[in-house]
């Protein structure tokens, strides 16, 4: 059997494949419409027209070319999932670095104000986290003094004024003030003891019912040595107890005349000596002025000089002369200047003026 081509030219027949129904052409199968495919993976329906690309049929007579099959959507594959993956971690790494910086940060900051809990003081874990090495090394030695000394040092980081602690290192005296401070309340309590006129009471800064009261940026304790010292010649001048040293703490803070290293402006007695029925005039501080002032009815306050009678500027009563010539001296921050009797030449030195109150016309004792 002979088969033409369009050019009408007789080719010869040519054999059929066995076992199919093909019949090739020139060397290259026509695959029939709607015929069934025979593949390495099953026998499924073919469509009806074959397309090479999108859309396109396959022209001359080319083979088909297969392509490998991708199982990922979206363009390029799972590249395009991948590269999103990518970037999604990088973010998620630079939040947690950004989270761990910020706590630590935070701890680091928490840390500085106050000690954490559970934290041990590396010098002496008797002393509380928080306290400097000298500091703690200074109450480590009075530790074993007594109960008192072993409370301060335990709560040490309590005290927002460490100024309290050199309190009581410094006057023994104190350490019972101190180490009930953090529970005080921190208001004044009335004097509540009888005095008597002509005779200057010795009271102290630290005194429990005062001593806890805020004044000039600090407890009392520390800070109020004027208004204390106000307060013992106003009781022996007048032999009354309604200015405690908190009462006229309180005149001077309103008076805006809380300044000076002393904490309380010289003025203050000046201008204000009035308002407690009190009279002051002024000297010149030197050794032959303290025994020419002192007199019947007449008390000295001094602001003493820091590294001078102690280490702190401070104010002092100069309560009277004895037959040796030395005067008696009541600091109401230390019980050991208050304990002997001084030159008048060395308390002189230690000053600048001398502030000599009397009870004035409207202040006598009732």
């Amino acid at each position: 059997m002979t088969n033409h081509d369009l050019d009408r030219r007789s080719r010869p027949s040519l054999p059929s494949h066995p076992g199919s129904s093909r019949q090739y052409v020139g060397g290259q199968a026509r695959v029939p419409r709607q015929t069934v495919y025979h593949g390495p993976t099953g026998t499924r329906s073919r469509g009806g027209n074959l397309r090479g690309g999108r859309g396109g049929r396959s022209r001359g007579g080319r083979p088909i070319q297969t392509r490998p099959l991708s199982f990922q959507g979206g363009r390029g594959g799972g590249r395009g999932v991948d590269r999103r993956l990518i970037i999604l971690g990088a973010l998620a790494l630079v939040l947690v670095v950004l989270l761990v910086v910020g706590v630590s940060s935070c701890v680091r900051g928490c840390s500085a104000s106050e000690p954490a809990q559970g934290e041990v003081n590396e010098v002496d874990a008797r002393v509380a986290a928080g306290v400097s090495e000298d500091l703690t090394k200074r109450l480590a030695e009075r530790l074993n003094q007594n109960e008192q000394f072993a409370t301060i040092a335990a709560n040490a980081s309590q005290y927002k004024d460490e100024g309290l602690l050199e309190l009581a290192l410094r006057v023994p005296d104190a350490v019972g003030f101190v180490a009930s401070y953090p529970t005080l309340d921190k208001t004044a309590q009335p004097y509540g003891e009888a005095v008597t006129q002509g005779t200057v009471p010795q009271l102290w800064c630290w005194d429990a019912r005062w001593g806890a009261v805020d004044y000039a940026e600090g407890p009392l304790a520390l800070t109020g040595s004027g208004p204390t010292a106000l307060s013992m010649v106003y009781m022996g001048l007048t032999g009354k107890t309604d200015q405690s040293p908190a009462d006229i703490a309180a005149a001077v803070t309103e008076a805006e005349l809380t300044g000076g290293d002393a904490h309380m402006d010289g003025s203050y007695l000046e201008d204000h000596a009035g308002d407690l029925g009190l009279s002051c005039k002024v000297y010149a501080s030197n050794a032959d002025n303290i025994p020419a002032v002192l007199d019947s009815g007449i008390y000295i306050l001094a602001e003493a000089k820091a590294d001078t009678l102690t280490e702190s500027a401070h104010w002092i009563v100069i309560v009277g002369e004895n037959g040796d010539g030395s005067v008696d001296v009541y600091d109401p921050t230390s019980p050991d200047v208050s304990a002997r009797p001084w030159a008048p030449g060395t308390i002189a030195s230690a000053c600048d003026n001398l502030y000599a109150l009397t009870l004035g016309s409207s202040g006598d004792a009732e």
